[in-house]
């Protein structure tokens, strides 16, 4: 039923951990492909040094960056879905047994969220939408992307995936956004609200820790992308567009505080017309002429956003 895609980029102090963690499920059968994108490191031989089963199939290619090495996997996956699965974070025993149950339940959706854990110096957290702990259902995805989403946590339909083409290539950050927001556009999502994932903080080479300027056009280009798949889909989705508000908001928040107005610039250039055609007509010249007006607006749009009972970003 379900084939799990690691790709594995310089992680050869890690991955043993991981791949131990997919072959101490006990959902049992399963394939694990693993994608060397062309590593530097001995990841690929610490690999083949300790672990001999069946189940895994190592592919080695040039280096093209981590949405083609997922993408490989994927063509060579043999079952209906995908699980991904990056090469530092790990799964707890009945993750894929759970998740399996989920789509048995629900077998015409098209992705399948799970709650987490985050493990990092300061401790272990959850990352969970609380109003469903210990539930699966299905979910309006676009009233707590950052809290159902995660890479590590998502299973795909293999169909749905292909649709779409898979993840976007060239894109050095919010690949995965940019897939699986618009996976959330043309299919059911469901959630599974038990914490049975483990993204692992602070480890040497992680994407999250790129900063935002070194990034900004694949930001923006996730933006673009998403939105022209919403509009391809005639707007159906009602929440979409509201968290769009929100989040761009939540941006250009933070790029204010840091007096970031490089960034502002390249935002309003950039970010597609269709986009803006959501927002108030004004506010875009706000952000870019009045710092202060432009703080007093925003917060004024959470509150809003809160008195509509939507939960805050990331929570």
């Amino acid at each position: 039923m379900i084939s799990v895609v690691i790709p594995l980029y310089n992680k050869a102090h890690t991955i043993l951990k991981t791949i131990q963690t997919v072959l101490d499920q006990t959902l049992t059968e399963f394939e694990l492909i693993v994608v060397n994108d062309g590593s530097t490191d001995e990841g690929v031989e610490v690999i083949e040094k300790n672990i001999n089963d069946p189940r895994i199939k190592i592919i080695n290619q040039d280096n093209k960056g981590v949405s083609v090495a997922r993408n490989t996997g994927v063509r060579s996956a043999k079952n209906k879905y995908i699980a991904f699965l990056d090469g530092d974070d790990e799964w707890l025993p009945t993750y894929l047994e759970t998740m399996a149950d989920a789509i048995k339940k629900f077998p015409n959706a098209g992705m399948f969220c799970c709650a987490g854990l985050i493990r990092n110096s300061t401790g272990i957290h959850d990352r969970i939408a609380t109003d469903y702990r210990d539930k699966i259902v299905q979910i309006s995805f676009f009233q707590n992307p950052h809290v159902f989403l995660h890479t590590s946590a998502t299973i795909v339909s293999k169909i749905e995936f292909d649709k779409l083409g898979g993840f976007p290539v060239g894109m050095k950050r919010n690949q995965d956004y940019a897939l699986f927001f618009q996976l959330a556009l043309t299919s059911k999502v469901i959630y599974c609200g038990t914490p049975l994932s483990i993204y692992v903080g602070d480890v040497a080479g992680q994407a999250t820790q790129t900063k935002i300027k070194e990034v900004i056009k694949h930001v923006v280009g996730r933006y673009n992308l998403v939105h022209a798949r919403w509009l391809k889909t005639g707007g159906l989705n009602v929440d979409y567009p509201t968290f769009l508000r929100y989040e761009v908001r939540h941006f250009y928040l933070s790029f204010l505080k840091k007096k970031d107005y490089s960034s502002i610039k390249y935002f309003n250039n950039n970010l597609n017309i269709e986009i803006k055609k959501c927002f108030t007509p004004f506010e875009f010249n706000l952000y870019r002429n009045t710092r202060i007006l432009s703080y007093i607006f925003i917060y004024l749009t959470k509150v809003r956003w809160r008195l509509r009972g939507y939960p805050r970003l990331g929570k």
